[in-house]
């Protein structure tokens, strides 16, 4: 008898999962949210990625991954509201300091537990909200589990600002505190999202595999954006570089998009992250690889700081790659950093 595995009884809230790059400016958006009414702390909880991408790559059963990922989401609400799984780190993105009014998660170890927290969450849609790396182009495992629960936000950000965070990754990619669902090529270890280019990825250089890594991730995304919104299911795209510059125009589209509304909490949560910014890039750090800038430096000497380091260790053709996904970019998300790229020559 082959029986497939179904979690009953499953709670009703939204689930919000903010995707994007590594670097790619999560953090800003999902404070944003964080503050808004009825949304829980932000989580890091790679689960969702590594089920979706064992899924994807055909080594886990549509009724198992879907059933883990409803049971994993509900558990995960359920710690929340009893306060079993508060992050007392101060610096992480997930702790205490980075999420708006998380001292109320203190008090509530010392309330009580049971299937009145369970109705809790249902009845108040109390918003389960997750940061992801790179999801977009498994995500069809999220919609199949969640259904109308589900609300994914990508973040995007330019290409130009991702490629100190994406080389620096990809530099210590072979550390034993790296945690990417990775596959094996001769030896090699390839991450997931370059599984279709894995020979090229392990003879490329390091300045290469970020080049490529970012412009092949991106192509992907846009591919998935596109088949999402051509068959209707719920997805708001943000560009980075519009957030910090305009934070009252995202505010808004995300009341509208989740149906929920900023808050107190708001104001101080654009005061952390220092919005809205003259400086696209001068902001607060989530890890040692975020990109950030000086303040001082003006846009162009950014850009054309991150360009000449990557003329001097690109190779022409990783390059011409890297410079096609820019144009892409500028098409799709306009910015400041659209005209910069006129003055960058290899």
């Amino acid at each position: 008898m082959n029986l497939d595995l179904k979690h009953f009884n499953s709670f009703s809230n939204d689930i919000i999962v903010v995707d994007g790059f590594w670097g790619g400016g999560k953090s800003v958006v999902t404070s944003l949210i964080g503050s808004m009414t009825g949304v829980e702390k932000k989580k890091v909880e790679h689960v969702y990625e590594y089920v979706c991408i064992a899924h994807g790559a055909q080594k886990m059963d549509h009724d198992a991954a879907t059933a883990f990922l409803k049971i994993y989401a509900d558990l995960s609400q359920y710690n929340n509201l009893i306060g079993r799984e508060v992050n007392l780190r101060w610096s992480d993105d997930s702790g205490l300091w980075n999420n708006p009014g998380s001292f109320a998660y203190l008090r509530r170890l010392f309330q009580s537990d049971g299937d009145g927290v369970a109705d809790k969450i249902s009845k108040e849609n109390l918003a389960l909200l997750i940061a992801s790396h790179e999801l977009l182009s498994v995500s069809d495992l999220l919609y199949d589990a969640y259904g109308t629960r589900l609300k994914l936000v990508e973040v995007v950000r330019h290409p130009i600002h991702l490629f100190n965070n994406v080389r620096d990754y990809t530099a210590t990619f072979e550390r034993s505190r790296e945690f990417t669902l990775s596959f094996e090529l001769n030896g090699v270890k390839v991450p997931w999202f370059a599984a279709k280019w894995a020979e090229e990825f392990s003879r490329s250089s390091i300045a290469d595999r970020a080049l490529l890594s970012i412009a092949r991730m991106q192509d992907t995304m846009i591919k998935s954006i596109e088949q999402i919104q051509f068959i209707a299911k719920p997805l708001l795209v943000l560009s980075f570089e519009n957030t910090v510059l305009d934070p009252e125009n995202t505010i808004r589209q995300l009341e509208n998009f989740l149906n929920r509304t900023r808050t107190k909490r708001t104001t101080k949560v654009l005061r952390q992250q220092s919005l809205p910014r003259t400086q696209i890039s001068a902001g607060k750090t989530t890890s040692s690889f975020s990109f950030t800038s000086n303040a001082k430096d003006s846009e162009a000497e950014i850009y054309q700081k991150v360009a000449a380091e990557i003329s001097t260790n690109g190779s022409a053709s990783a390059i011409a790659e890297f410079k096609s996904a820019i144009d892409q970019y500028n098409k799709r998300w306009p910015s400041p950093l659209a005209e910069l790229g006129r003055s960058w020559s290899t």
